[in-house]
């Protein structure tokens, strides 16, 4: 009977023993799935976001494209001027850039113009747009609808590029670069040969777009032009 009876004690640490073991067992592979699943998650996160990002960059891309590689020099009339005089319609400058631009015919009410103006506007690349040239936009009512490019935007900067007055044939001594597109009291009508936008996010990214505007080559270009002087003569 003392005998069965110590069996039975045996039997039974021995069961607890396959308890501890199971139950350790378990609690590694427990650990070891929670990790995997931790790892798949952060990853999954990383895709996502590297996904939107790619996303968000490539609309800002084909915005870019659409507006600056079709830009044109557009003249219309001024309504604070007596004589009606016909002023460039752009504005630009190192934060903003307001220009017409050749766009595809969907009404034809609407025509094949677009006007738009693009600027940072409560921490959001946002693109203004009009069917209509009103030189001063406070006057435009209804006719602008506003999109937003990017999101999350510090700030944007732009540059223009025109020729110099140095007329050889060597490319880095006739294009030079302007933060400002000054055509007020110069009375040029034409647009830049090139526009280049950097956009700075707010967690550090920065991003730089360059496209050449449309009609304008080596030898000929839209618009009545003249060489400019540079600064330093």
């Amino acid at each position: 009977m003392e005998a069965r009876q110590a069996n039975i004690r045996q039997g039974r640490r021995f069961t607890l023993l396959e308890v501890v073991i199971a139950v350790g067992i378990f609690m590694l592979v427990a650990v070891a799935l929670f990790a995997y699943s931790r790892q798949t998650t952060n990853s999954w996160t990383r895709i996502m976001q590297e996904r939107n990002t790619f996303s968000e960059l490539l609309t800002l891309d084909r915005a870019v494209d659409q507006i600056f590689s079709h830009v044109v020099p557009f003249l219309w009339p001024d309504p604070n001027d007596e004589l009606e005089n016909e002023v460039p319609f752009i504005v630009a400058n190192s934060e903003s850039l307001r220009v017409a631009y050749i766009h595809r015919l969907n009404d034809e009410e609407e025509g094949a113009l677009r006007f738009v103006e693009i600027m940072v506007k409560d921490g959001n690349l946002c693109a203004t747009y009009s069917d209509r040239p009103f030189i001063y936009w406070e006057n435009i009512g209804d006719r602008l609808w506003t999109s937003v490019l990017a999101r999350d935007v510090e700030s944007v900067t732009f540059r223009y590029a025109d020729w110099g007055g140095d007329m050889t044939d060597a490319w880095s001594s006739r294009l030079k670069w302007v933060d400002e597109w000054e055509t007020e009291d110069s009375g040029r009508t034409d647009v830049p040969l090139a526009i280049q936008m950097t956009v700075v996010w707010q967690n550090g990214k920065i991003e730089s777009w360059l496209r050449r505007t449309m009609g304008n080559s080596y030898r000929e270009r839209y618009g009545k032009w003249e060489p400019q002087e540079d600064d330093d003569d």
